[in-house]
């Protein structure tokens, strides 16, 4: 068994320090036939992420298995099914997914399924791991027991209230493996932004510091949105913008939408702003125009393809009906059936396509973890939990989005005067 943790502030290169680890441990043994590194994660956007950096890793090209910690306990509990039968170990519906890791994180304990895990995957890697839930925890301790496990985490970047005291930390305290703490930050280098996020941290109030670190009051929609506005105009060269909010009240959409179609007094704007979504969210944008009966001839579904917005998806999903018409002669189709097909591209391009090119960007706290962009907008609306050490958590993990400037706009004054601001 190997157990080693890697751990430091947000933007300290965690993820990279795990690349690094697992280049030298297939360098130190390298992988046998059949054998690959499996990356686990609990959310599909880290998931993406984590398959484009470990492609950067020499010698593991093609031999990478990246996927949700939920998804890996489904596949071990439908591989494993008779052995749960056997041991009296109780199955659950997929869609329970708490029940689903637990059931996996009992066979992962057995000899013979620790065994098969150690044998395929000898190298397991996890991102985010203060994340991780005491039925997902359990997966990765069985794990840890019978293969090399690479953790990376950090406590206060956990949003998640249920996770106090944080499970994997607590876990870490007692383990016998090795740990090691980051210290300096490399996402960035701009001083407003570094003591902006230290104060946050130590849990003190953040203090402006010129253009690279603001804080703004807008009373209004209008105000907002011309603050929202005139923060993407004052830096002209930024690559990329991230409007982060904890949470997407009408007074963020509001001020989102009108910064999207009107120019601020100064000239700045408008600034085409783009809702993130997940992979569901974007198939139904899709699917939502889509004019189909419930089945339909090759014909009709691929005109009424033709007639919905030109995407990588769409056009993907029209060559596949009519590879499925010429190839093995299928003349019906199912509504049901071809919105699976754009929801399985759609899929297929955000995992293997990035984050996408649009430049103005909108998404929660949530959405927006262990990612960065060149600049970030906080929106920050009333509607925040009252609870002041989750609201310090929130402030932290969005300001630490940003690699050059950041402005945060405070829906009213009242904010400004309560924890985490004053």
């Amino acid at each position: 068994m190997t157990l080693q943790a890697v751990e430091g502030a947000a933007g300290c290169g965690k993820t990279f320090r795990l690349m690094e680890i697992v280049e030298q441990s297939v360098v130190q043994t390298p992988l046998l036939d059949g054998q690959r590194i499996l990356a686990l994660t609990f959310m599909h956007g880290a998931r993406r992420r984590l398959t484009g950096r470990l492609r950067s890793v020499p010698g593991i090209a093609g031999r990478v298995e990246c996927c949700t910690v939920d998804a890996f306990a489904w596949r071990i509990t439908r591989r494993w099914r008779g052995l749960a039968a056997a041991q009296g170990i109780p199955l659950a519906a997929e869609n329970d997914f708490d029940a689903v890791c637990d059931t996996a994180g009992a066979l992962l304990e057995h000899p013979q399924v620790g065994a098969w895990v150690a044998q395929s995957f000898p190298v397991v890697v996890v991102d985010e791991g203060q994340d991780l839930h005491p039925q997902r925890l359990r997966m990765l301790r069985a794990i840890a027991a019978t293969a090399t496990a690479l953790v990376a985490a950090d406590e206060f970047q956990c949003l998640d209230p249920d996770l106090r005291p944080n499970p994997l930390i607590e876990w870490l305290n007692g383990a016998n493996g090795q740990r090691e703490t980051l210290v300096q930050v490399r996402r960035t280098n701009v001083a407003g932004l570094l003591n902006a996020a230290s104060s946050i941290r130590s849990g003190q109030p953040p203090a402006a510091s010129g253009q690279t670190f603001q804080i703004m009051v807008g009373s209004g929609i209008p105000l907002a949105a011309t603050m929202l506005s005139n923060a993407i105009g004052w830096h002209p060269g930024t690559a990329d913008v991230a409007i982060i909010t904890p949470s997407r009240t009408p007074f963020v959409q509001q001020v989102i939408e009108r910064s999207g179609t009107t120019a601020s007094a100064q000239g700045n704007g408008p600034y085409p702003i783009l809702w993130e979504g997940s992979d569901q969210n974007e198939s139904a944008l899709i699917t939502g125009n889509l004019n189909l009966d419930l089945t339909v001839s090759s014909a009709t579904a691929i005109a009424a393809l033709h007639q919905l917005a030109p995407s990588g998806p769409v056009r993907q999903t029209i060559a596949w009906i009519e590879r499925q018409r010429d190839t093995v002669g299928r003349t019906d189709f199912t509504r049901v059936e071809i919105e699976g097909v754009i929801l399985r591209y759609v899929t297929q391009r955000r995992q293997y396509g990035g984050e996408g090119s649009h430049r103005y960007k909108a998404m929660t706290i949530h959405q927006a973890k262990n990612r960065e962009f060149d600049g970030v907008v906080v929106l920050w609306p009333f509607q925040v939990p009252t609870d002041a050490e989750q609201r310090r958590r929130l402030l932290y993990n969005a300001v630490t989005r940003a690699r050059r400037w950041c402005t945060v706009i405070l829906q009213g004054q009242a904010i400004r005067n309560a924890l985490p601001f004053a």
